[in-house]
Order: structure tokens, then C-alpha cells, then sequence
């Protein structure tokens, strides 16, 4: 029979240290929201190795005497909360007393601080959460913090962490978040040695965002503004030309603090309405200001969400903002928006195209005026396009469906991909575009700018976050080379972070192509649904699209038959 006993103070330290440090990015959020706490203008992080090998956060803030620096490390010590009412009144970002213990129970970290009103400071070194050094020491006021060997003393957890480089994201987009979150702080990131960004203090929102994301984001953002007694809503929603895939370029924040929520997400999509393309998400940053009685910081253990007292008003607030603000933009919608289960989508049935062909199918030799094609040994005659999205095909077996976006993916990802062994074919740009990509993009670049070229894109680095596209694939010429660009850098970045990418000049490959091709709702003549026909007819696999999605779906006349209860079964 086991006996309960009383688990070490050791044990119930790492324990802790599981919950709140998951990888280095949250110990660069907790050390860097104690600067912030601790009233900093100037915040300097270096990562070396990701974060693994070591954290270094340094700030101006108000620092601590040497009684304050020993408590620092002592589990459920805060100086932000005293009695049980502060917990529904946080105006702080750290109140659990948690961070710094956690961090020193699985690595080494050495504090140097001083209180503004001291002379001297206080260097103490604490390993394991077994401390080592505590003495007097020379420093500037404020706090610098340096963690070692982070989970050296937890192994297990070690080995779950991703690459360096993937950590390293993390980091970065952890950090930019802070950064947008507190535009009045300046903020320094070096990586490994190199600085990767000065942001100056109380830099204007949309001048950050510049510097962190680039200046085409920043040129296509619209302010946002609401002001109504408890609640201030302000911040910048993205032009739909913004709109991603994915939601990474959502930053909302409240109080200061960056937080997910759903409902304010659907608020802003739900703004939008029809101004975008089906699967695509906004790209926005939103300061909510609401007073902190009126809001729960406490519902998530990694305070990434909050719990609003009145959530439909804040819904309507943001819902409105937003609405006004692309409605003063006079911005017109996207045609041939699709209907999705459970939506309700205006259908435009003028996209309806028809196109009578006289006589029976009959094959032709590839002449612009051929009408029947061969895809897979099955051939079909293109008779129209519905929803300006697929095209409707006779065949010997029934009715053909194609995708028209799908099809075309596919044709261009087999032309990228068969590129990359031989010369790339690339068009030059009558005029190069100047291009702004901000830290981010450049991060990007240095490392797979050589995997861009290998399938036709000429960029060159011009210095700063600038860059120049003096050329692209061939095939990608009619379509806006800036825009398809920078959504395959924002796929891109967001696939690496999420570690699903196996063969990143493959992943680059599939995201042109799906960025290139023929979008659902761009409406075809004939000859065009004809031409498209006929590059599947030459392209291997073109039954699926690079992800695996179908192309082709095809009714037979049996299943036509069942549909219409002309058959007996």
C-alpha cells in the first residue's frame, strides 16, 4: 500500500515551473511584463540559441532594494496584489507570484538590480532555486536578469523542445506582440549577437507596425475609433487586401494585456461581412481600455484570455468601430462570395455563364477553337461556369465539376516545381518593386531567400528591412507580385511556427501556386475555362490540387438517374 506523504519543496517548485514556463517564450513573457510592470522605457532582450542557451532582459525600470530582490524568488511573492478584492481590479500584467521562481527552479539566472533610491545594487545568482550568490554589486538602475540553460534541471522537458530556430519564432512573435501592446516602451532584440530591432519609445502604433511588419502593411490599415464611458476602443484593421489564411496578424490587446477571444474576432469578421474572400481572416490590431472591475484577467493559466462583464456590449462597440471605419473607406465587396452551411450569401446569378456548343462532342486538334479535352482518359466538353467558381463539363460518363481554383493550383505547382531542376522561369519587372517586409519578413528571408529564387523570384536585399522584387515565376505575371508575395511570407512564417512544414521549397512551391491561380469568383469566358482544360489535359495529377483536395467531381448518368428517380432499385 502507497502512503501519502508531502511532495519537496523541489518537486512542487519544477512542478509549478511545468505550468507557467511551457518553452523560452514564456520566460521572455513573464520577465518581460515585470519590466513593464516595473514602469521600464527601455527594454532590452538577447536570445542566444532560441532562448535554450540563454535569456537576457534588461530595463530602466524602478529596480529592487536587496530584501525586495531575495523575495523576488519566493513562490506566491507579488508586489502587485495584497488582499482578495485586487484580484478583481488587476491593473498589472504579472500578479501571481510565480514567474521568477518557476524559471530559477529549472535553470541558472543571475539578477543584477538597484532601486532608484540606492546608491548600490544587488547581484544574486540562483540555481535550481538554490541560491548561491548574494552580495552588493555596481549596476545602472533598474533590473537585468540573464537566464542559462533554461530547463537544465527538468531533462525530460528539454528534450520536447522544437529547433532553434522554432523557438526562436516564438520569441519573435511573442515579443513583437509586447511591442505593439506597448507602442510608449522602447524595445531591443538581438539575436545570437545581432540586433535584430530598435524600436524607439513612444512610437506611433502604425509607425510600429511598420517597423515590425513593413510598410505595405502599414499603408493598407484603416484607424479604428470608439470612446463611450468605460470603454475606449482604438487601434488599426487591415484593408481586405490584407486578409490572410491565418489568424496570426490578430492582435488584440486589453488593458495591455494580449489576450484571444473568440466573440471579438467573429465581431470584427462579422464587420467585414462581405468584403472578404471565403477562409480568409482580417488582419488588425485593437487596444481595448475598459476599467478592470469590469473585466477577469484570472480565467486562463496563461492569462490569455478574459472574461468581460458585459460581452455583448463589447461585441456591438468593436462590431461598430470596425463597420464605421470600412464604410467611410467606401471599399466594394468581393464578388462571388460562396455559400457556406449555415451562412446566408447573396447569389448573384448574373455569374452564371453559358455557352452553347452545336453538335455532338467531338475531338479537335489543339486549336484555340478546340471544345473537348482529355483528363485521365475521361473527356470533357466545358458547357458553362456557376457561381463564377466551377465549371460545369460533359462527359461520356455524366457531369463533370471542376474546381476552377484547384485545377489551376495544381497546373501551377507542377510548372514551379519542375522548375526548380532546370534554369527557373522568371519575368522581369518592368519596374522593380521597393518593398518594405519590416523585421519579421527579414527573418524570413535571410534564411530562405536562396528557396524563393530556386522557383523563379528575384529579391534582393537593399538594406534595412528594404528589398527590392526585380522578377517572379513566369506564370505569375497578371497577378499583383507585391500582394502574392507577402501572402506567401505570412503563410510561410505561420507553417513554421506551427512545425508543418517538412520541405520548405516545396511548401513555398504550393503557396504560389495557390496565391497565382484562378481564385473562386473570378469569372471565365470559354476560351478561358477552355485554356484552363487544356493546361489539366498536360499536367500530371491534375484530378487534385497540392493539398490533396479534389479537382474534378463527376455525377454519372446512373447517380443522375437516382437523383431524378428515373431508375428502379
Amino acid at each position: 500500500m502507497t502512503h501519502i506523504h508531502l511532495l519537496s519543496d523541489e518537486l512542487i517548485s519544477q512542478i509549478a515551473a511545468g505550468e507557467v514556463i511551457e518553452r523560452p517564450a514564456s520566460a521572455v513573457k513573464e520577465l518581460v511584463e515585470n519590466s513593464i510592470d516595473a514602469e521600464a522605457g527601455f527594454i532590452a532582450i538577447e536570445l542566444n540559441a532560441g532562448g535554450l542557451q540563454k535569456i537576457r532582459i534588461s530595463d530602466d525600470g524602478v529596480g529592487m532594494d536587496p530584501e525586495n530582490a531575495k523575495m523576488a524568488f519566493l513562490r506566491h511573492a507579488t508586489s502587485k496584489i495584497e488582499k482578495l478584492e485586487d484580484l478583481f481590479s488587476i491593473k498589472s500584467l504579472g500578479f501571481r507570484g510565480e514567474a521568477l521562481a518557476s524559471i530559477a527552479s529549472i535553470s541558472r539566472v543571475t539578477m543584477k538590480t538597484r532601486a532608484q533610491s540606492d546608491a548600490t545594487g544587488t547581484l544574486l545568482v540562483i540555481d535550481g532555486n538554490r541560491q548561491e550568490v548574494l552580495e552588493e554589486t555596481a549596476c545602472s538602475c533598474g533590473t537585468d536578469i540573464t537566464v542559462t540553460n533554461l530547463f537544465q534541471h527538468t531533462p525530460v522537458r528539454k528534450k520536447y523542445m522544437k529547433s532553434e530556430a522554432t523557438e526562436y519564432g516564438h520569441c519573435f512573435d511573442l515579443i513583437c506582440q509586447i511591442a505593439l501592446a506597448h507602442s510608449a516602451v522602447s524595445f531591443r532584440l538581438s539575436k545570437d549577437g545581432e540586433e535584430v530591432f530598435l524600436l524607439p519609445k513612444n512610437q506611433d502604433l502604425r509607425e510600429r507596425i511598420r517597423s515590425i511588419y513593413g510598410g505595405s502593411i502599414a499603408d493598407a490599415l484603416v484607424p479604428i475609433f470608439y470612446n463611450q464611458s468605460n470603454l475606449k476602443i482604438t487601434g488599426f484593421v487591415g484593408r481586405p487586401e490584407l486578409a490572410r489564411s491565418t489568424k496570426k496578424y490578430q492582435f488584440l490587446f486589453v488593458n495591455g494585456r494580449a489576450i484571444e477571444s473568440r466573440f471579438v474576432s467573429r465581431a470584427v469578421m462579422e464587420a467585414f461581412h462581405s468584403l472578404l474572400m471565403h477562409e480568409k481572416y482580417p488582419w488588425y490590431a485593437i487596444n481595448i481600455e475598459i476599467d478592470p472591475e469590469f473585466l477577469d484577467v484570472n480565467v486562463h493559466p496563461r492569462k490569455m484570455e478574459v472574461k468581460f462583464l458585459n460581452n455583448q456590449e463589447v461585441y456591438n462597440s468593436i462590431f461598430g468601430a470596425v463597420h464605421h471605419a470600412l464604410s467611410n473607406m467606401n471599399l466594394s465587396p468581393v464578388n462571388g462570395r460562396i455559400a457556406m452551411p449555415n451562412r446566408t450569401i447573396d447569389f448573384d446569378f448574373k455569374s452564371f455563364v453559358l455557352v452553347e456548343q452545336n453538335g455532338p462532342m467531338a475531338s479537335h486538334d489543339v486549336h484555340e477553337n478546340r471544345t473537348v479535352f482529355s483528363i485521365k482518359g475521361v473527356a470533357l466538353r466545358p458547357i458553362a461556369q456557376i457561381a463564377n467558381s466551377y465549371i460545369i463539363a460533359e462527359s461520356e460518363e455524366g457531369l463533370a465539376i471542376i474546381d476552377q481554383h484547384a485545377g489551376h493550383e495544381r497546373v501551377r505547382y507542377e510548372k514551379l516545381i519542375q522548375s526548380i531542376d532546370l534554369v527557373p522561369a522568371k519575368q522581369p519587372l518592368l519596374t522593380p518593386l521597393q518593398i518594405d517586409l519590416g523585421a519579421d519578413g527579414v527573418r524570413i528571408m535571410q534564411k530562405y531567400g536562396k528557396d524563393f529564387e530556386s522557383l523563379g523570384y528575384e529579391i534582393d536585399y537593399f538594406g534595412g528591412s528594404t528589398f527590392f522584387i526585380r522578377a517572379v515565376p513566369l506564370e505569375l505575371l497578371k497577378r499583383d507580385p507585391e500582394k502574392l508575395f507577402l501572402e506567401v511570407l505570412s503563410d510561410l512564417s505561420e507553417e513554421l511556427k506551427n512545425h508543418s512544414i517538412k520541405n520548405v521549397r516545396e511548401a513555398i512551391a504550393k503557396m504560389t501556386a495557390c496565391k497565382g491561380a484562378i481564385k473562386f469568383g473570378d469569372a471565365l469566358t470559354m476560351q478561358e475555362m477552355q485554356a484552363l482544360l487544356l493546361e489539366m489535359e498536360k499536367t500530371a495529377n491534375s484530378t487534385h490540387c497540392p493539398h490533396g483536395r479534389p479537382a474534378i467531381v463527376t455525377l454519372t448518368f446512373d447517380k443522375l438517374e437516382e437523383l431524378f428517380k428515373r431508375k428502379n432499385f
